[in-house]
């Protein structure tokens, strides 16, 4: 009898601690962040300072460091990109880096399968560069990797304590775009006039290549009238100061809204021609 009830007392108790779970004492995180139409993908382990001097004492000036904890820090791209001028091809790396207390050596390794420093092997690294390091006021307690989003550009950011470096990591989106709107859009392969609408869309959010701009949403409102397709006409045609032309457009824009084919409520078909009129109005005074 009391072997047995001995036995149930350490089944109980084994059953109990293997429910608690201690937390780690350096987090694992991740980011996934969408960057023009690039994804960049990271794994990292987050070591937290605890009231220790972290730069020239936890971690080394001038020696290479997993650039975390653990497993340390894997960088992930699904398309190629640039860093430093030159070209990284997809692929999965490892992010090592040398910090100093001027500037960090940063490296990417080819072989992500290596646990922190272990089997590092230097012949495998695709590129090393020089940034500088910058102080922040804010105090970071937890080791941190961001990626900051420029348009369709990246800035990656390591910091700790209130040390903070940066690289950029560029996409090359806009040179990709451009081929695809030259060989698809412009062509006339795409028939779907909302694609050519959001592409006409994006140009002029970006207030940037207005001409091709213009040119997507002539090929949008030729496959379908959408009262939207003319307001964003109207308003490439502003940017690129032909407001004569922006001025026409209008008058067919508002002849079209008349007739409702969209079926808007009374009231949003009123708002639409006050906002139609506020235009006229606009668009007379910059032609005087």
């Amino acid at each position: 009898m009391k072997v047995y009830l001995l036995l149930l007392l350490l089944l109980s108790t084994s059953g109990l601690a293997a429910q608690i779970e201690f937390p780690s004492l350096s987090p694992k995180g991740s980011i996934e962040q969408k960057v023009g139409i690039k994804t960049i993908s990271i794994a990292y382990e987050r070591p937290i300072a605890r009231g220790r001097k972290i730069f020239d004492e936890l971690v080394p000036f001038g020696a290479i460091w997993r650039t975390g904890a653990g497993n340390g820090t894997k960088i992930k791209f699904d398309d190629e990109v640039v860093i430093d001028d030159i070209v990284i091809p997809a692929g999965q790396y490892s992010l090592f880096t040398i910090p100093d207390k001027k500037e960090w050596t940063i490296i990417l390794n080819s072989d992500s399968t290596v646990y922190g420093l272990e089997g590092y092997d230097e012949t495998k690294d695709v590129i090393r560069f020089k940034t500088k390091v910058n102080t922040t006021e804010r105090y970071y307690e937890s080791f941190t990797i961001d990626i900051d989003l420029i348009r369709a550009d990246s800035e990656l950011n390591i910091s700790w304590e209130n040390t903070r470096v940066t690289f950029e990591i560029k996409t090359q989106t806009d040179k990709s775009l451009m081929k695809m709107v030259n060989e698809e859009l412009l062509a006339g392969k795409v028939k779907d006039s909302d694609v050519l609408a959001v592409g006409a869309d994006y140009y002029y959010f970006l207030n940037t290549e207005l001409e091709t701009a213009l040119k997507l949403i002539n090929l949008a409102i030729d496959l379908r009238k959408a009262s939207w397709y003319y307001d964003l006409k109207i308003d490439i045609l502003t940017s690129r100061k032909q407001y004569e032309e922006a001025l026409e457009t209008l008058k067919i824009g508002m002849d079209y809204v008349k007739t409702n084919p969209e079926n808007w409520t009374e009231e949003r078909h009123q708002r639409a021609s006050e906002e139609q009129e506020r235009k006229m109005k606009d668009l007379l005074r910059k032609i005087k």
